[in-house]
Protein backbone atom coordinates (compact mmCIF):
# COMPACT_ATOMS: atom_id res chain seq x y z
CA UNK A 1 0.00 0.00 0.00
CA UNK A 2 1.27 3.75 -0.62
CA UNK A 3 -0.40 5.17 2.26
CA UNK A 4 -0.92 4.60 5.65
CA UNK A 5 -2.38 6.56 8.94
CA UNK A 6 0.36 7.84 11.49
CA UNK A 7 -0.98 9.92 14.39
CA UNK A 8 -4.31 10.66 12.16
CA UNK A 9 -2.35 11.65 8.98
CA UNK A 10 -2.05 9.55 5.34
CA UNK A 11 1.95 9.08 5.10
CA UNK A 12 3.68 7.50 2.44
CA UNK A 13 6.51 5.18 3.39
CA UNK A 14 9.53 6.07 4.43
CA UNK A 15 12.66 4.75 6.57
CA UNK A 16 12.56 3.80 10.17
CA UNK A 17 8.65 4.32 10.15
CA UNK A 18 5.31 2.79 11.99
CA UNK A 19 1.94 3.41 11.36
CA UNK A 20 -1.44 1.70 11.18
CA UNK A 21 -3.18 0.18 8.05
CA UNK A 22 -6.25 2.51 7.38
CA UNK A 23 -8.23 -0.70 6.05
CA UNK A 24 -7.76 -3.09 8.93
CA UNK A 25 -6.20 -0.77 11.83
CA UNK A 26 -3.30 -3.43 12.49
CA UNK A 27 0.58 -2.17 12.36
CA UNK A 28 2.13 -1.95 9.28
CA UNK A 29 5.88 -1.20 8.28
CA UNK A 30 7.88 0.80 5.80
CA UNK A 31 9.37 -1.18 3.59
CA UNK A 32 12.10 0.76 1.37
CA UNK A 33 14.50 -1.66 -0.50
CA UNK A 34 16.11 -0.57 -3.72
CA UNK A 35 13.82 -3.48 -6.24
CA UNK A 36 10.47 -2.37 -5.48
CA UNK A 37 8.59 1.23 -4.98
CA UNK A 38 7.99 2.27 -1.31
CA UNK A 39 5.19 0.46 0.36
CA UNK A 40 3.79 -0.48 3.53
CA UNK A 41 3.34 -4.01 4.28
CA UNK A 42 1.46 -5.81 7.08
CA UNK A 43 3.92 -7.36 10.01
CA UNK A 44 4.24 -11.17 8.90
CA UNK A 45 2.18 -12.37 6.12
CA UNK A 46 -1.21 -11.07 6.94
CA UNK A 47 -3.02 -9.41 4.29
CA UNK A 48 -6.42 -8.11 5.22
CA UNK A 49 -7.72 -7.25 1.38
CA UNK A 50 -7.34 -10.76 -0.52
CA UNK A 51 -7.57 -8.52 -3.50
CA UNK A 52 -4.24 -6.61 -2.81
CA UNK A 53 -1.47 -7.44 -4.96
CA UNK A 54 2.34 -6.20 -5.26
CA UNK A 55 2.30 -2.55 -6.53
CA UNK A 56 4.35 -1.90 -9.73
CA UNK A 57 5.84 1.42 -11.35
CA UNK A 58 3.79 1.41 -13.81
CA UNK A 59 0.71 0.99 -10.73
CA UNK A 60 2.39 4.20 -8.77
CA UNK A 61 2.59 6.31 -11.89
CA UNK A 62 -1.12 5.55 -12.58
CA UNK A 63 -2.24 6.78 -9.29
CA UNK A 64 0.31 9.74 -9.26
CA UNK A 65 -1.85 11.41 -11.53
CA UNK A 66 -4.80 11.68 -8.91
CA UNK A 67 -4.90 14.04 -5.84
CA UNK A 68 -3.69 11.75 -3.16
CA UNK A 69 -6.96 11.82 -1.07
CA UNK A 70 -8.68 9.88 -4.24
CA UNK A 71 -5.79 7.06 -3.73
CA UNK A 72 -6.59 3.45 -1.90
CA UNK A 73 -10.08 4.42 -0.74
CA UNK A 74 -11.40 2.22 1.27
CA UNK A 75 -14.94 1.47 -0.35
CA UNK A 76 -17.91 -0.27 1.48
CA UNK A 77 -20.98 -2.35 0.44
CA UNK A 78 -23.90 -2.06 2.27
CA UNK A 79 -23.34 -5.22 3.56
CA UNK A 80 -20.51 -4.18 5.08
CA UNK A 81 -17.72 -5.98 2.97
CA UNK A 82 -14.85 -3.53 2.26
CA UNK A 83 -11.94 -3.26 -0.16
CA UNK A 84 -9.40 -0.45 -1.01
CA UNK A 85 -9.63 1.08 -4.63
CA UNK A 86 -6.84 2.11 -6.19
CA UNK A 87 -8.59 5.35 -7.11
CA UNK A 88 -12.04 6.05 -6.46
CA UNK A 89 -12.53 9.84 -8.03
CA UNK A 90 -14.61 12.70 -6.40
CA UNK A 91 -17.88 11.77 -8.71
CA UNK A 92 -17.75 8.12 -7.15
CA UNK A 93 -15.71 6.34 -10.00
CA UNK A 94 -13.48 3.76 -9.60
CA UNK A 95 -10.81 3.41 -11.31
CA UNK A 96 -8.65 0.05 -11.29
CA UNK A 97 -5.25 0.20 -12.40
CA UNK A 98 -4.13 -3.96 -13.19
CA UNK A 99 -1.03 -4.76 -13.94
CA UNK A 100 -1.02 -8.95 -13.58
CA UNK A 101 -2.86 -11.80 -14.47
CA UNK A 102 -6.08 -11.58 -13.07
CA UNK A 103 -9.03 -14.77 -12.33
CA UNK A 104 -12.24 -14.34 -14.21
CA UNK A 105 -13.99 -15.32 -11.17
CA UNK A 106 -11.73 -12.36 -9.33
CA UNK A 107 -12.31 -9.72 -12.06
CA UNK A 108 -16.16 -10.62 -11.76
CA UNK A 109 -16.46 -10.09 -8.13
CA UNK A 110 -14.80 -6.88 -7.94
CA UNK A 111 -16.78 -5.52 -10.79
CA UNK A 112 -19.92 -6.70 -9.19
CA UNK A 113 -18.66 -4.90 -5.23
CA UNK A 114 -17.78 -1.23 -7.29
CA UNK A 115 -20.31 -1.00 -10.01
CA UNK A 116 -19.38 2.03 -11.40
CA UNK A 117 -15.74 1.53 -12.73
CA UNK A 118 -13.51 1.27 -15.20
CA UNK A 119 -10.06 -0.72 -15.40
CA UNK A 120 -6.76 0.48 -16.76
CA UNK A 121 -4.72 -2.54 -18.38
CA UNK A 122 -0.80 -2.64 -18.60
CA UNK A 123 -1.18 -3.22 -22.52
CA UNK A 124 2.64 -4.70 -22.11
CA UNK A 125 2.53 -6.79 -19.24
CA UNK A 126 3.56 -9.94 -22.02
CA UNK A 127 6.10 -9.17 -24.34
CA UNK A 128 3.85 -9.21 -27.50
CA UNK A 129 0.80 -8.05 -25.95
CA UNK A 130 0.99 -4.67 -27.30
CA UNK A 131 1.87 -5.68 -30.96
CA UNK A 132 -1.00 -8.38 -30.66
CA UNK A 133 -3.92 -5.76 -29.81
CA UNK A 134 -2.45 -3.27 -32.75
CA UNK A 135 -2.44 -5.88 -35.06
CA UNK A 136 -5.64 -7.37 -34.27
CA UNK A 137 -6.99 -3.44 -34.65
CA UNK A 138 -9.58 -3.65 -37.61
CA UNK A 139 -11.12 -0.89 -40.16
CA UNK A 140 -12.87 2.41 -38.83
CA UNK A 141 -16.66 1.61 -38.97
CA UNK A 142 -16.93 5.35 -37.36
CA UNK A 143 -14.92 8.17 -37.71
CA UNK A 144 -17.31 11.10 -36.33
CA UNK A 145 -15.71 12.37 -33.39
CA UNK A 146 -15.79 11.90 -30.01
CA UNK A 147 -16.92 8.37 -31.08
CA UNK A 148 -14.28 7.12 -33.12
CA UNK A 149 -14.69 3.22 -33.38
CA UNK A 150 -12.80 0.45 -34.90
CA UNK A 151 -13.82 -3.19 -34.82
CA UNK A 152 -11.08 -5.92 -33.72
CA UNK A 153 -10.34 -8.82 -36.42
CA UNK A 154 -9.93 -11.67 -34.69
CA UNK A 155 -9.69 -10.64 -31.02
CA UNK A 156 -10.52 -14.55 -30.26
CA UNK A 157 -6.18 -14.60 -31.07
CA UNK A 158 -5.25 -11.78 -29.10
CA UNK A 159 -4.80 -12.67 -25.41
CA UNK A 160 -5.09 -9.38 -23.84
CA UNK A 161 -8.81 -9.15 -25.28
CA UNK A 162 -9.35 -12.42 -24.70
CA UNK A 163 -8.45 -12.03 -21.29
CA UNK A 164 -11.23 -9.31 -20.63
CA UNK A 165 -13.77 -10.49 -23.04
CA UNK A 166 -16.72 -10.77 -20.75
CA UNK A 167 -15.89 -7.80 -18.85
CA UNK A 168 -19.01 -5.42 -18.32
CA UNK A 169 -17.72 -2.08 -17.88
CA UNK A 170 -15.22 0.32 -19.56
CA UNK A 171 -11.68 -1.58 -20.48
CA UNK A 172 -8.33 0.74 -21.07
CA UNK A 173 -5.23 -0.87 -22.81
CA UNK A 174 -2.44 1.17 -21.80
CA UNK A 175 0.09 0.57 -24.44
CA UNK A 176 2.52 3.33 -23.49
CA UNK A 177 4.14 5.66 -25.44
CA UNK A 178 4.95 3.71 -28.96
CA UNK A 179 5.16 7.07 -31.03
CA UNK A 180 5.62 9.85 -28.42
CA UNK A 181 1.74 9.61 -27.63
CA UNK A 182 0.43 8.01 -24.67
CA UNK A 183 -2.63 6.39 -26.46
CA UNK A 184 -5.26 3.98 -24.54
CA UNK A 185 -7.01 1.41 -26.46
CA UNK A 186 -11.03 1.88 -24.77
CA UNK A 187 -13.15 -1.59 -25.20
CA UNK A 188 -16.67 -1.06 -25.27
CA UNK A 189 -18.84 -3.30 -22.82
CA UNK A 190 -21.34 -3.38 -25.77
CA UNK A 191 -18.41 -5.72 -27.07
CA UNK A 192 -20.02 -8.89 -25.34
CA UNK A 193 -22.39 -8.75 -28.56
CA UNK A 194 -19.90 -10.67 -30.21
CA UNK A 195 -17.79 -7.71 -32.20
CA UNK A 196 -15.09 -5.99 -30.01
CA UNK A 197 -15.60 -2.31 -30.75
CA UNK A 198 -12.65 -0.33 -29.62
CA UNK A 199 -11.69 3.42 -29.62
CA UNK A 200 -8.14 5.39 -29.49
CA UNK A 201 -7.88 7.49 -26.48
CA UNK A 202 -5.50 9.86 -24.94
CA UNK A 203 -3.87 9.59 -21.88
CA UNK A 204 -4.83 13.36 -21.25
CA UNK A 205 -8.20 13.08 -22.15
CA UNK A 206 -8.62 9.96 -20.21
CA UNK A 207 -7.44 11.98 -17.18
CA UNK A 208 -9.51 15.19 -17.87
CA UNK A 209 -12.25 13.23 -17.87
CA UNK A 210 -11.81 11.38 -14.70
CA UNK A 211 -10.49 14.76 -13.17
CA UNK A 212 -13.37 16.52 -13.62
CA UNK A 213 -15.84 14.38 -12.60
CA UNK A 214 -17.79 14.27 -15.96
CA UNK A 215 -20.11 11.54 -16.73
CA UNK A 216 -18.62 10.48 -19.89
CA UNK A 217 -17.88 6.54 -19.54
CA UNK A 218 -21.60 6.05 -19.49
CA UNK A 219 -22.47 8.60 -22.02
CA UNK A 220 -19.99 7.36 -24.22
CA UNK A 221 -21.18 3.60 -24.04
CA UNK A 222 -24.59 4.34 -24.51
CA UNK A 223 -23.72 6.78 -28.24
CA UNK A 224 -21.89 3.60 -28.75
CA UNK A 225 -24.63 1.12 -28.23
CA UNK A 226 -26.89 3.45 -31.29
CA UNK A 227 -24.25 3.57 -33.28
CA UNK A 228 -23.76 0.01 -33.18
CA UNK A 229 -27.77 -0.20 -33.71
CA UNK A 230 -27.39 1.89 -36.92
CA UNK A 231 -24.58 -0.25 -38.49
CA UNK A 232 -26.49 -2.90 -38.17
CA UNK A 233 -29.17 -1.58 -39.68
CA UNK A 234 -27.86 -0.48 -42.28
CA UNK A 235 -26.14 -4.00 -42.75
CA UNK A 236 -29.83 -5.09 -43.39
CA UNK A 237 -30.84 -2.90 -45.98
CA UNK A 238 -30.65 -3.70 -49.29
CA UNK A 239 -27.90 -2.36 -51.11
CA UNK A 240 -28.38 -1.01 -54.77
CA UNK A 241 -26.68 -3.06 -57.32
CA UNK A 242 -23.21 -2.29 -59.43
CA UNK A 243 -23.82 -0.71 -62.43
CA UNK A 244 -23.51 -3.73 -65.04
CA UNK A 245 -25.39 -5.91 -62.78
CA UNK A 246 -28.37 -3.33 -62.85
CA UNK A 247 -28.38 -3.30 -66.97
CA UNK A 248 -28.56 -7.59 -66.68
CA UNK A 249 -31.38 -6.70 -64.34
CA UNK A 250 -33.20 -4.56 -66.99
CA UNK A 251 -33.00 -7.44 -69.26
CA UNK A 252 -34.46 -10.04 -68.09
CA UNK A 253 -37.78 -10.74 -69.37
CA UNK A 254 -40.61 -10.78 -66.99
Amino acid sequence: MKFADIEGQRREAEPGLSATCPSCGAPVIAKCGDHRVRHWAHRGVRVCDPWWEPETEWHRAWKNEFPADWQETVHFARSGEKHVADVKTQSGVVIEFQHSFLKAEERAARESFYRRMVWVVDGRRRKRDAAQLLKCIGPCVWGQPPFILYVANHHEECAPLRDWNSSPVPVYFDLGNGDGTPVLWRRDPISRSGRVYLTPVSRESFLRTHHQGLDAEDQFSVGVGVIVEELHRAAQRPQPLPGFQQYLARRRPL
